[in-house]
């Protein structure tokens, strides 16, 4: 990563009298788990998980599994949504 990222200001428009703090971005990671409500979704989206892989961990009925699957645009795209295939 350079020092010019998308929606930060150009460092040559900055005033010279402004008070400047520079942070190196690798020092605030931190990470904030998603809401419990969240985290079927979070783990289809992270790891493209199938119906079958969501319903087995999470205990949701395969109904929902596959409702979450369907509504991922990546697996919808590729295979109608079916949720049933490998890595889908």
């Amino acid at each position: 990563m350079g020092a010019l990222q998308p929606g930060l200001p150009n460092p040559a428009m900055l005033p010279l009298d402004w008070p400047l703090l520079i942070v190196d971005l690798k020092d605030c990671f931190f990470t904030i788990a998603p809401h419990p409500r969240d985290t079927r979704k979070e783990a289809h989206t992270r790891f493209q998980q199938n119906a079958k892989g969501l319903h087995r961990e999470f205990q949701i009925s395969i109904e929902e599994a596959r409702a979450i699957v369907r509504a991922c645009p990546v697996c919808s795209h590729h295979n109608g949504g079916s949720g049933m295939g490998v890595d889908v």
